[in-house]
């Protein structure tokens, strides 16, 4: 059995494990993290069952994407650049870094040159670590109203990063708090528009799930340490 392989089924084995433990019963779907990891992974994953891959830049994604033959689901969750968008919405099935006003405007702007109509996630900042990328969460209504405003996106629901705590407990009411604004996110758009809550990564994601999450984004764990280049 492949390395890959073998992880892959070790992790579907907590997530399912995790989806147990949530008072959500939901269904958790996996984004396969391929960031700086060769297409040939990608490729193996896919065969073994993942429909969905994320990543994190429009450059590395563009390579792949061009380079791949196999039907998959196209995630890009890195902060995305303006001048970057015009390719990213060219390619990606759902972009989940909408993570200002700016670049909401933008997506939608670029989406419409194409016709298309983008699916988006409203990342937050709910740590509100100056590290990360996001909307401040005390922005909500405004990041709706400004979504709702635009024709060429469709939010989807949201999607968050918590800090990376040596104990994953202290992530637990990051998740929490991402998972209450999910269900307020639900009250202003059209019945099961907001369906995607895509929180936890290789470190947290069971918390994550038990919190809520029907979304995990999961790199290292399937594929190992990555190569930066």
């Amino acid at each position: 059995m492949s390395e890959i392989k073998e992880r892959l089924a070790h992790v579907m084995d907590r997530i399912e494990a995790a989806r147990n433990r949530s008072p959500y019963g939901q269904k958790v779907t996996l984004v396969a993290v391929t960031k700086f990891h060769p297409l040939e992974d990608m490729e193996e994953a896919i065969h073994l069952g993942v429909t969905q891959v994320g990543e994190n830049r429009v450059q590395e994604m563009e390579e792949k994407y061009k380079a791949l033959k196999l039907p998959v689901i196209w995630n890009l969750q890195g902060h995305l650049q303006k001048n970057k968008v015009k390719k990213a919405v060219a390619m990606a099935d759902l972009i989940q870094s909408a993570d200002s006003l700016d670049i909401m405007k933008e997506i939608d702007r670029r989406a419409g040159e194409i016709g298309k109509v983008q699916d988006v996630l409203l990342e937050f900042n709910i740590s509100g670590e100056e590290s990360k990328h996001g909307l401040p969460p005390q922005s909500m209504k405004e990041a709706l109203d400004t979504a709702k405003a635009l024709s060429h996106i469709r939010v989807k629901g949201l999607m968050c990063m918590a800090p990376a705590y040596e104990d994953v407990e202290k992530t637990r009411p990051v998740f929490r708090k991402a998972h209450s604004m999910w269900t307020d996110m639900k009250k202003e758009f059209p019945e099961g528009q907001i369906s995607i809550l895509s929180m936890g990564m290789t470190h947290d994601f069971e918390i994550a799930i038990e919190e809520g999450a029907n979304m995990v984004r999961i790199g290292t764990a399937i594929f190992g340490e990555r190569h930066y280049h």
